[in-house]
């Protein structure tokens, strides 16, 4: 994302961008990060190429993350999901470009169905060498690829109490993106298990519920004297007030093979805060639900459809009573969140969250594929395929109309 970021208040920020030489205060507006594997076009097995690819790419929008497995990508400020869909077909295109002139593919999938964590390399960026240093193990095995999704907050509008409305709904988000059943060779019994990995971070999964600024200031002042972290970008929650950008940040999602996916959750993540903002959801539990069990309840909540998908049952957050089938409850969202997709222009993206639903997420494809007699090394073709439909480069019809 790129615009010029202008703090107004401890936590309340205010986005503008700057368009032929006028600045306009916008509310609502998206950017969208997502990172690549880079695989093999021979073997199908991940390699450490990132750096590269960053030497041959002009246009610096090819990024360097953790590992040297995987590049990342990030959109301009997008006025709306149709904005975000230009964005990320040419990017999509972009870095497959590159990856190909090194013999390499890139795909858009949460973990790698079969390499192993051994041999990797990690860039030569100081950041990151602090990392490692800090984290040890799990910074040098960690190959998860993730998709983050911010929205830009209205001025007027605290982040933190915006956060505990819509921290509930982030396992729905997490259901439809789920895209990592396979890791290392085999079937993990997991949808999502790049959420499984991740958890083993500090500060990671569904965030606390804040109740004011001095105390979301105190717990990370607290964490930074005690070196837990280094600084607030230490905060990898599934959600975050974003250290830098005037917006509420959305890191549940496993990336999404299908560009049809990523724009419709990335429509019903700005569906939502809208409706949040507006009153149209809110985070009114009853007495009898403490901030102790709903924090608990939303947890299982991740986890379960981590392990479950789109087949997983979810527990009534504000009641603490009962559960339901996921597919229920995002269809319960869907009609809640709908006139606000309607106002900001995203229908037509958010319509397609129902078809995520019929047809199944990612997790589900690939095992339906498998069981057919897929092998670990087709699933990858499927992937770096399946990566690639929307931007120009795939040619194969079926596999659109699959979507």
């Amino acid at each position: 994302m790129c615009g010029v970021y202008v703090v107004t208040a401890p936590t309340v920020f205010r986005m503008e961008q700057t368009i032929t030489g006028s600045t306009m205060t916008a509310d609502f507006t998206i950017g969208v990060e997502e990172e690549y594997q880079l695989v093999d076009l021979a073997s199908g097995a991940l390699r450490s190429r990132a750096s590269d690819l960053r030497r041959e790419d002009w246009t610096g929008e090819l990024v360097a993350e953790l590992q040297e497995t995987t590049i990342e990508i990030g959109t301009q400020i997008c006025a709306d999901t149709a904005d975000a869909e230009r964005q990320l077909r040419r990017l999509r295109l972009q870095a497959s470009t590159v990856a190909a002139s090194h013999g390499l593919a890139i795909v858009a999938a949460g973990v790698h169905p079969f390499s192993s964590w051994e041999g990797h390399e990690r860039p030569p960026i100081e950041r990151y060498k602090s990392i490692e240093a800090r984290y040890g193990r799990i910074a040098r095995d960690e190959h998860i690829f993730g998709m983050h999704v911010h929205v830009a907050v209205p001025e007027h509008v605290d982040r933190l109490h915006l956060m505990n409305t819509l921290r509930h709904y982030l396992p729905h988000m997490l259901a439809l993106s789920a895209s990592s059943a396979f890791f290392e060779g085999a079937d993990t019994g997991f949808a999502s298990y790049r959420t499984i990995l991740w958890r083993r971070w500090p500060n990671s999964g569904i965030p606390p519920r804040f109740e004011s600024a001095t105390e979301f200031r105190h717990y990370v002042d607290t964490l930074l004297d005690a070196g837990v972290m280094a600084d607030p970008w230490n905060l990898y929650w599934s959600m975050r007030p974003h250290p830098k950008f005037p917006t509420v940040e959305f890191r549940v999602t496993d990336v999404c093979p299908s560009l049809r996916d990523a724009l419709a959750l990335t429509a019903f993540a700005r569906a939502l805060v809208h409706a949040a903002v507006t009153g149209v959801i809110t985070d009114e539990a009853p007495s009898h639900v403490s901030a102790s069990l709903e924090q608990e309840l939303v947890r299982i909540n991740e986890w379960c459809v981590a392990r479950d998908g789109l087949e997983s049952r979810v527990v009534d957050t504000m009641t603490g009573r009962g559960h339901r089938p996921v597919r229920d409850a995002i269809r319960t969202v869907l009609d809640r969140i709908s006139r606000s997709a309607d106002e900001l222009g995203d229908l037509e993206a958010l319509a397609h969250v129902e078809r995520i639903l019929e047809r199944g997420n990612a997790a589900e494809r690939m095992r339906a594929l498998h069981r057919g007699g897929a092998t670990l090394r087709g699933l990858v073709d499927w992937l770096a395929a399946e990566s690639l439909v929307g931007t120009g480069l795939d040619r194969r019809g079926a596999q659109r109309e699959s979507q």
